[in-house]
C-alpha cells in the first residue's frame, strides 16, 4: 500500500495509504470487491457504491461524489491507466487507489499513473 503524487520537481516518496482510504467519507469500487475486506464501512461515517467501468459517468461521480475511487491495477480488458483516463476525462481530480498485489518497483506504477493524469493522486494498496 503505497502512495505518491506527481510534481514538477519529481515525485513524492512512497508511504502508507491505507489510512487515507479508510478516512474517506465516500468510496466508489470500480470492479475491484475484494477491497471490501480492507474497509470499514460505517453508515454514520463512510459509504461505499460499488460499480463497473462502463458504468462511469458526470452524473455518476457527481451523485457519488467520491473521496477515493479504488479498482484495480489490471481488470480482464482494461487497466489502472485506462480507469484513470476515463476519470479525469470526467472531470475527477482526487484519490485514486489500485488494488494490486506486492510490486517490486510500485513507484513505477504510481508515475506511470501520475504521468498521464496528473490531476489524481495515485496509491497502490497492495494485498497479499
Amino acid at each position: 500500500m503505497m502512495q505518491g503524487k506527481i510534481a514538477l520537481g519529481g515525485f513524492a516518496p512512497l508511504e502508507p495509504a491505507r489510512t487515507g482510504l479508510r478516512l474517506a467519507r465516500s468510496v466508489l469500487i470500480v470492479e475491484a470487491q475484494e477491497v471490501l475486506g480492507q474497509l470499514a464501512p460505517a453508515p454514520h461515517r463512510q459509504s461505499v457504491v460499488l460499480t463497473q467501468k462502463r458504468m462511469l459517468t458526470r452524473q455518476m461521480l457527481a451523485s457519488v461524489q467520491p473521496d477515493a475511487i479504488v479498482g484495480p491495477l489490471i481488470a480482464p480488458c482494461w487497466d489502472i491507466v485506462d480507469l484513470a483516463i476515463v476519470l479525469e476525462d470526467l472531470g475527477y481530480a482526487g484519490d485514486l487507489y489500485a488494488l494490486t498485489r506486492p510490486l517490486p518497483r510500485a513507484e513505477l506504477v504510481v508515475r506511470e499513473v501520475g504521468a498521464v493524469c496528473p490531476r489524481l493522486t495515485v496509491h497502490l494498496l497492495e494485498t497479499v
